[in-house]
Parts: structure tokens; C-alpha cells; sequence
């Protein structure tokens, strides 16, 4: 079943890249970011975001330790780094606005950890899938992290895109002087 859950992540995360594929090549009718934000892109975005993260996991809890990690480095690296990379993350999302980190234009935000790198989220983001994979320490965490990392690699530059035409010139600007993946 650990193998079931690992491919249904993988799964959901190539959707998600076609429809962000989709929609940075046809951005009169995107899908993502949503043209009109509203009750509907929040019940579609969680529910995806919700079956993918649940099921990446439930894959690394039904194959724990398949690798046979002693526990020093799953609970003393691994543990931590998901704990803390998790925390930075919902941190980054209160600081966007959960409505913005969904795809409602609300503004450009550039101050506090946005001023330091213009990927807070997904740079947190994928230390946890870092964190996770060394936690649950088997393949199908592994799997199912690596999709997800994966998938935060490949929507930043389509989102880029996207913020270019939304914000221009202050985007342009905010673009030159901070780093897309700094920490």
C-alpha cells in the first residue's frame, strides 16, 4: 500500500504541472493562478494540496524505516529539519496570506522573509521533503517527496512569469535585487 500512496503523489504533482504548463502557455484563460479567486480555487487548491501531502504521508509512515536508518539519523537530522523547514513554511504562507498563497492577487509582498529570498515557501518546502524522506527513511517517502520537490521546482518559473505580467516593473525590480532560492 506504501507504493500506492507514493504514485498517487507522484500522480497528483504531473496534473499539477500540466494545468501550471497549461495555463503559463494560455494566460488569458489560466487555471493557475485562477483568473477569478474565490470559494472555488480554496476548495480545489486544499483538496488537491491536502490528497497529495496526506498521501506522500502516508506512504513514508506505512514503509517506516524501510531503509533501516538507525534512529540518531532519522529523529536527530531528519526530525528536525521537517519540524523546523515545516514551521518556516506556514510562517511564509501567514506572511503572503493563505488567500495569496493559493493565487489571489492581493498585492506584491517583498518585505520580511520575501525580502530575502523570493521563495520563502517552497524553499521550506522542500527541506521538509528533505527532512520527511531522512524521517521516514524508505522508498515510498522517498517517492512521494521527491514528486513534491519536483513540483515546487517546476512551478516557480511559470509563477515567475506570471508576477512579471501582474506586477511589472515593481516585480522586475523586486526580481533584481533578491535571489530566487536564497535562505
Amino acid at each position: 500500500m506504501p507504493y500506492v500512496y507514493a504514485v498517487t503523489t507522484a500522480v497528483i504533482c504531473l496534473v499539477v504541472a500540466a494545468v501550471i504548463a497549461w495555463s503559463s502557455a494560455r494566460p488569458e484563460r489560466s487555471v493557475w493562478p485562477p483568473l477569478a479567486f474565490g470559494w472555488r480555487a480554496r476548495i480545489v487548491t486544499w483538496t488537491v494540496t491536502i490528497v497529495a501531502i496526506g498521501a506522500a504521508y502516508l506512504a513514508g509512515r506505512e514503509s517506516w524505516n524501510g531503509w533501516g536508518w538507525p534512529d540518531s539519523v532519522r529523529w536527530f537530522v531528519g526530525f528536525p529539519l521537517a519540524f523546523v523547514a515545516s514551521s518556516a513554511s506556514s510562517y511564509a504562507i501567514m506572511k503572503l496570506g493563505l488567500d495569496q498563497s493559493m493565487g489571489a492577487d492581493r498585492g506584491l509582498v517583498t518585505d520580511g522573509v520575501f525580502a530575502r529570498t523570493r521563495n520563502p515557501t517552497y524553499v521550506a518546502n522542500l527541506a521538509l521533503c528533505l527532512g520527511w524522506t531522512l524521517l521516514a527513511a524508505s522508498w515510498p517517502a522517498a517517492i512521494a517527496a521527491g514528486s513534491l520537490a519536483a513540483l515546487y521546482v517546476y512551478a516557480v518559473p511559470h509563477e515567475e512569469k506570471w508576477l512579471a505580467r501582474t506586477y511589472g516593473k515593481p516585480y522586475e525590480d523586486y526580481r533584481a535585487r533578491v535571489k530566487r532560492w536564497a535562505l
